[in-house]
């Protein structure tokens, strides 16, 4: 059951001394990893798209929010900071009722998407976050932000994945392939935004 995050403990070693070597070793390597990963991230890009979504909320949008597993926590957790800066924000993951209808009446896929089609205004900024860049139903939301011609962000990971292909505003990746080192940086991507978002005055 521990095996896929601490394969040691699986094996031979029974000595106390030496598992907790291993412990402590496994914590640094994924330490110097995040770091490493943080350390690529290019700080010109998050500062123009931080400048980009302040725009965008000066001039009266929200910043609408989306994302899968794990990243759909990150979205929810970057709405309710930005919300507690004093600028608009909304989760499209929060609404569980409207997620699970349209899932079952029209696709996964469509999730987001069909909840931009009634929700999005036009100086709106739509923000999606995807350790892959390829899960459909963030594609299709990132496409249905740009028909509606809304400021279209995104955090990733890996080399961008499909993402890269649609030409958005703004396109932040981590260039990590292992999913919880990109989601910690991830997390460091999205506080950076909001410094530059900064509080509404």
């Amino acid at each position: 059951m521990t095996e896929f995050l601490y394969p040691f403990l699986e094996g031979s070693e029974t000595d106390l001394p030496t598992v907790l070597a291993d412990v402590r070793a496994s914590t640094l390597q994924k330490g110097a990893d995040t770091i490493a990963l943080r350390l690529r991230i290019d700080l010109e890009a998050v500062v123009a798209c931080g400048e980009a979504i302040r725009a965008a909320l000066e001039r009266g949008g929200r910043l609408l929010t989306f994302g899968n597993g794990g990243s759909s926590t990150d979205a929810q957790d970057l709405a309710h900071d930005c919300r507690a800066l004093g600028w608009p924000a909304l989760a499209l993951v929060d609404d569980v009722a409207t997620i699970t209808a349209v899932g079952n009446d029209v696709g996964f896929e469509n999730v987001f998407a069909r909840q931009l089609i009634a929700l999005a205004r036009g100086n709106d900024a739509a923000l999606a976050i995807s350790t892959s860049g390829s899960s459909r139903n963030i594609l299709a939301g990132l496409e249905e932000a740009q028909r509606q011609l809304l400021l279209t962000c995104a955090i990733t990971g890996g080399d961008g994945g499909r993402l890269r292909e649609l030409e958005l505003d703004h396109l932040l990746v981590a260039d990590g392939d292992y999913v919880p080192r990109v989601q910690e940086a991830h997390a460091t991507v999205y506080h950076l935004l909001l410094e530059v978002v900064g509080a509404k005055a």
